[in-house]
């Protein structure tokens, strides 16, 4: 992609191409100077934008926007990636025909042949800085395989409520079939459900659809593209995105992301208005699958900061009350890591990151499954 991924090379091949044509007709000194100045400074830009796009822009290009639920991965993917927290975490990332992650590139028909559950969740579930075997969803769906049970993982980084809706609406209306969804809901799920909000599915054309393609490849290949998209044109339709001033900028928005459990201006910041849109689409998805006759299942978890100090237990009130209310499995890991020491707990997460690492990976994994086997042994046949 160096070079060709950013549209200034294509601006300044159209020049030289014009230059070429044009020199033929004028043979004064002073226009080859300039057009060939001009032209240099055109590659000389577009050396640098290529340059830049590969040292900030730190996106991989298997994610991709998605027009039906904002964002997604590229299906069919077998590429080394990386996740930069404290230093550099290189690993193996596969995704099957559905644009999932999975254990190796295959096709998944939408028809089952036997027991089938999908994971909806974030980057917890996605499993960021992992090969797949040391993942949650992995580990757990290694176990799953061993009875006859196919799990499909559609977890996406920074995918909140809203998205996990729209991607489950929209397999389901492309004739998916699944037996049961296990919605995984991450504390930063709150800030992240205003950020969507302005976020509206819809049909793309077909010309929309390749210049879907094009913008995708611009935006991995060029930082003057991809600052200048995110700085005028989401900042004009999104007035919540990311970098938005309300946020205080980048940096501080991930800072804000878990303030809302404990945080009383984060709460009106962003708490509210966040917590009355994910309720709004986890009953959605609860209504869907009661049509479906899918089982609906609702997992929670607390971040590190939480773990340590007690705290974040609204995440968990609030997410028990609603499974209580409606009567849905209901899987928390807060009681198992508020049970570790500190050093515990520490020992668990990628340093200096709010991810699990491949132990925490495997903690999480082996809880959620016990809780699975005790809660299926006699009244539902998935794991039996």
């Amino acid at each position: 992609m160096f070079i060709v991924g950013t549209p200034v090379f294509y601006v300044a091949l159209f020049f030289l191409g014009l230059f070429l044509i044009l020199k033929k007709f004028f043979k004064g000194v002073a226009f080859k100077v300039v057009g060939i100045n001009f032209i240099v400074i055109l590659f000389l830009i577009t050396l640098f934008d290529s340059a830049a796009a590969m040292l900030f822009n730190h996106s991989d290009s298997f994610r991709i926007f998605d027009n039906f639920y904002h964002h997604g991965l590229k299906s069919d993917v077998a590429e080394k990636t990386s996740w930069k927290s404290d230093g550099i975490s290189f690993y193996q990332i596969y995704t099957n025909s559905l644009g999932f992650v999975d254990e190796t590139n295959r096709e998944v028909p939408l028809k089952k042949s036997g027991k089938r559950v999908l994971f909806l969740g974030d980057s917890f579930m996605e499993g960021v800085g992992y090969p797949w075997n040391q993942t949650a969803a992995g580990i757990i769906s290694e176990r799953f395989k061993k009875r006859g049970v196919e799990l499909l993982n559609a977890a996406v980084i920074s995918y909140s409520p809203k998205l996990y809706y729209l991607k489950l609406k929209h397999f389901l209306e492309m004739g998916l079939e699944i037996d049961e969804v296990y919605v995984f809901i991450d504390i930063s799920d709150i800030i992240d459900e205003v950020v969507y909000d302005y976020f509206v599915p819809k049909e793309f054309t077909y010309f929309e659809k390749k210049w879907q393609t094009v913008d995708n490849f611009f935006m991995k290949g060029s930082y003057m593209y991809r600052s200048t998209k995110i700085n005028y044109f989401f900042a004009q339709i999104n007035p919540y995105n990311e970098d938005a001033s309300i946020w205080g900028g980048l940096s501080n928005f991930y800072n804000l992301k878990p303030l809302w459990t404990f945080d009383e201006n984060a709460m009106k910041l962003y708490g509210e208005k966040g917590l009355a849109s994910a309720k709004k689409y986890i009953d959605l998805i609860r209504q869907t699958c009661d049509a479906k006759g899918i089982k609906l299942h609702i997992g929670v978890w607390p971040w590190k900061v939480h773990a340590l100090d007690k705290s974040g237990r609204m995440q968990y009130d609030i997410w028990k009350e609603y499974t209580d209310k409606y009567h849905i499995d209901f899987i928390s890991l807060f009681d198992v890591f508020e049970s570790m020491t500190p050093e515990e707990i520490n020992s668990i997460f990628i340093a200096n990151d709010i991810h699990w690492n491949d132990k925490g990976n495997k903690i999480a994994a082996d809880y959620i499954w016990q809780h699975i086997l005790e809660n299926s042994e006699g009244k539902d046949e998935t794991v039996q």
